[in-house]
C-alpha cells in the first residue's frame, strides 16, 4: 500500500482560500487528478484548481496540472463560462455571479479523460448572531454560531471560523435532520487561543447533501486513530479526488472585549 497526499483548496468565498493537506491511503496505483472548485452567491470571480497526488515518500511539492480545459455551465440558463488558466493548475471564471436554486455542472477536460460534477445553490441562511462561552472542556474559549434552519428537510450547512488570521482546523457541520425548523446553536469548539481584542468571523455556507457527504467523510477520515485512512467521499465523477461546490455565503464578525 502507498499513502498519496494532497491538497484540497477551500475557497470560502471569491479570492478568499486555505489550503489543508490531507494523507489519504489509496490502492497502488497512479497519482491521481485532485479538482477542486467552489461557485457562491457572492460576487466572482471563482477558481477551480487542479493538481496531482503524490507518493507519500515524495517531495512535499504537490504538482499542479497545466493544459486542462475547464468550463462551468449554469444548467438553468444553460450559459456557459471557459475558464482561463490565470497560473499552473488555476482555472478561473469570468464575470458570473451563482444565484441560488441554480444548478452548475463542471467539466475537466485531460487529454482523453473527462471528469464531471454536479452541484445546486441551495436558498441562503443567515446568521442572526454570535457569541463566546469559556470552553466546555479544557481552558479554551468556543464560539457559538445562532442561526435558523428553515420548515423543510434537506438543509445542510457548512461553517468556517477564523480568529484574526488564524482558520480554525475544525469541519463544522449540521443538518436538519433532527431538528427540523428549529433554531440552531451551534458551538464552534476549536483550538485557537482567543484573546481580547481578536476579531471573531464566521461564514455560513448553505451547500448541498453531496458536498455535506464530501465534508463529513472528510471530517471522520481525518479523526480515524488508525494507520489506514480512508478517502473522503467525491461529488466527481470521472475517477478525480476532490469536490465541486456551489453555496451560499453568510458572514457574521465582531471583535471580542
Amino acid at each position: 500500500m502507498k499513502i498519496f497526499v494532497w491538497t484540497l483548496a477551500f475557497c470560502v468565498v471569491a479570492l478568499y482560500s486555505c489550503q489543508k493537506v490531507i494523507e489519504v491511503e489509496l490502492n497502488p496505483s497512479s497519482p491521481k487528478y485532485v479538482i477542486t472548485g467552489n461557485i457562491t452567491d457572492q460576487p466572482g470571480p471563482y477558481e477551480v484548481k487542479i493538481t496531482s497526488s503524490i507518493n507519500f515518500d515524495e517531495d512535499n511539492n504537490f504538482p499542479t496540472v497545466s493544459g486542462a480545459r475547464v468550463y462551468v455551465t449554469d444548467q438553468n440558463n444553460s450559459s456557459t463560462d471557459t475558464l482561463t488558466e490565470v497560473a499552473p493548475g488555476r482555472y478561473r471564471t469570468h464575470v458570473w455571479t451563482g444565484v441560488p436554486g441554480h444548478t452548475y455542472k463542471l467539466v475537466v477536460m485531460l487529454g482523453s479523460e473527462v471528469f464531471t460534477s454536479v452541484s445546486t445553490m441551495p436558498a441562503p441562511q443567515g446568521l442572526d448572531s454570535l457569541y463566546t462561552k469559556p470552553a466546555t472542556f479544557g481552558d479554551g474559549t468556543d464560539v457559538v454560531a445562532v442561526y435558523d434552519d428553515p420548515v423543510g428537510l434537506g438543509n445542510y450547512y457548512h461553517l468556517v471560523l477564523t480568529i484574526q488570521d488564524s482558520l480554525s482546523k475544525e469541519i463544522y457541520l449540521h443538518n436538519d435532520k433532527i431538528n427540523n425548523g428549529s433554531r440552531v446553536t451551534h458551538v464552534l469548539s476549536n483550538d485557537i487561543d482567543i484573546k481580547t481584542g481578536d476579531t471573531i468571523i464566521v461564514k455560513l455556507q448553505c451547500i448541498d447533501a453531496d458536498v455535506y457527504d464530501f465534508y463529513y467523510s472528510l471530517d471522520q477520515a481525518l479523526k480515524q486513530n488508525s494507520a489506514v485512512i480512508s478517502n473522503p467521499k467525491t461529488n466527481i465523477r470521472g475517477g478525480a479526488m476532490g469536490y465541486f461546490c456551489a453555496h451560499t455565503v453568510r458572514t457574521r464578525s465582531f471583535v471580542l472585549k
